[in-house]
């Protein structure tokens, strides 16, 4: 580069990528090139080359920078959506003799994929999804034996995580493969996508909505999820209570933070579990519970508080 001449490094400096300085940046530039070009000590040859030579240098590096500094770049996570999936349905399977069996609880795609789903799905719960069974539809050479995973995808954000893998059987209830599994808990409330995958490759996708997660004070649960918490009267509501030496009743206190007037009601009929993932002792209560009107409460359970807001219906 340093034998080039005045000419060929002006046209070498024509074909670097055109980029619109501002004034400040131009004046900076200029600057510079003429202090080069007023040598302090006098050489033994021409400065002329060496200040065009300089100037090229500083344009070689101010412009990269300038470029990036402007550039909007990608973003690296997850942060943008997905489109979402065709929506299941349910759809009722059939046993050996004929009788139609699980028609609310069979949802997906009739003849492709489908899952036995509770009720409803609820962020970060593990219990109704601790048993998930799974049909398939296709060639039984192609999907007995096979390694599949399902893998969701929340579609307002594009977070995704695996919910599950497994090694499909032979088919029941007139499908063509299944297997028993259990999901992760969903992470977020909202739309998921679910890919049912060999490999890299998709075998069927569709789409199932998960609420918000169940309201939750201290360690006790209570099974009502937090966009459900309207005005209104809700019976034999589970309260789950995990600890050791907990009473045979539980109260549950609702205060109004609007109007200062409480509330207390009694869970009881309590059974014992031993929740899987962790081996702890985990009690379920079973009471009623009244939400008068619409507004900011707290709900205290063994001396442990948290806020919530009751919705209108």
């Amino acid at each position: 580069m340093t034998h080039l001449s005045d000419k060929e490094l002006l046209k070498k400096m024509k074909e670097l990528p055109a980029y619109e300085l501002n004034v400040e940046q131009k004046t900076r530039i200029i600057k510079g090139i003429r202090e080069q070009k007023t040598p302090r000590r006098r050489f033994g040859f021409s400065f002329e080359p060496a200040g065009v030579l300089v100037a090229l240098i500083a344009l070689l590096i101010i412009v990269p920078v300038l470029f990036l500094e402007n550039m909007e770049l990608p973003e690296t996570n997850s942060s943008a959506g997905v489109e979402r999936a065709e929506s299941g349905e349910y759809f009722t399977l059939f046993d050996e003799a004929g009788n139609p069996i699980y028609l609310d609880s069979n949802y997906g795609i009739p003849e492709k994929v489908s899952l036995l789903l509770p009720g409803e799905l609820v962020a970060e719960d593990y219990r109704g999804v601790s048993k998930i069974m799974v049909y398939l539809w296709g060639n039984p050479n192609d999907l007995v034996k096979e390694d599949m995973k399902i893998e969701g995808v929340h579609v307002d954000s594009g977070f995704t995580q695996e919910m599950a893998s497994f090694t499909l059987s032979k088919g029941l209830y007139g499908s063509d493969a299944h297997s028993l599994t259990s999901f992760k808990p969903f992470e977020k409330h909202g739309y998921w996508n679910l890919k049912f995958r060999f490999g890299e490759e998709t075998f069927q996708e569709f789409s199932v909505y998960v609420k918000e997660p169940y309201v939750k004070i201290g360690k006790a649960t209570l099974m009502i999820s937090k966009e459900d918490l309207v005005e209104g009267a809700f019976e034999d509501v589970n309260l789950d209570i995990e600890g050791e030496d907990l009473p045979e009743q539980v109260k549950l206190r609702l205060y109004s933070l609007e109007d200062g007037t409480a509330e207390v009601f009694t869970f009881s009929d309590r059974m014992d579990f031993i929740k899987a993932s962790t081996a702890k002792k985990v009690s379920s209560f079973t009471g009623d519970i009244v939400l008068k009107k619409s507004g900011k409460y707290r709900i205290t359970v063994l001396n442990q508080s948290v806020p919530v807001e009751v919705r209108e219906p």
